[in-house]
């Protein structure tokens, strides 16, 4: 059981759950560029804490 799951009793909703079944998705540079300044922005506040 992931972290997340365990202390929220449901599964994480990342952004690649968000579309619809059988919905034709194409992970761009956009979404990577997102997710990396996130990972950033919290090893960043961790490193801060």
């Amino acid at each position: 059981m992931a972290p997340f799951e365990a202390l929220y009793g449901r599964r994480c909703m990342t952004p690649l759950w968000w579309y619809q079944e059988g919905e034709s998705v194409v992970v761009g540079p956009e979404l990577v560029l997102q997710t990396t300044e996130m990972v950033r922005q919290i090893q960043e506040r961790l490193r801060t804490t």
